[in-house]
């Protein structure tokens, strides 16, 4: 336990919406298996949906707080975007990310 810190580490599921500028999204199966990699780099977890215009991913992280559960659910979901798009030969596009944070029950 860190000193100064009363409570363990609270497991959050935060909802990242991503919308491409261009209209265009990654490949959905090409996504999850980046997001995959990503998440397990980051001791984290991720499923996502892909709809006509947005992709939606729900990060499952164990964080001391909030900020910290949604600055990692951020880099996972960029992380998955940036080797998609390398992995396809394209650049990466301009892509918006939008963060709802939940704390779930330790259960």
């Amino acid at each position: 336990m860190v000193p100064g810190m009363h409570e363990p580490p609270s497991r959050y599921n935060v909802t990242i919406t991503v919308s491409g500028d261009d209209g265009q999204l990654p490949e959905p199966i090409s996504f999850a298996v980046a997001a995959d990699e990503a998440a397990w780099r980051r001791s984290a977890s991720i499923v996502s949906a892909h709809i006509s215009d947005r992709i939606i991913s729900i990060v499952t992280v164990h964080a001391p707080d909030r900020y910290t559960a949604e600055a990692v659910a951020r880099a996972v979901v960029s992380d998955a975007l940036k080797r998609q798009a390398a992995s396809a030969g394209r650049p990466a596009g301009d892509a918006r990310l939008r963060a709802e944070t939940q704390r779930t029950s330790a259960a």
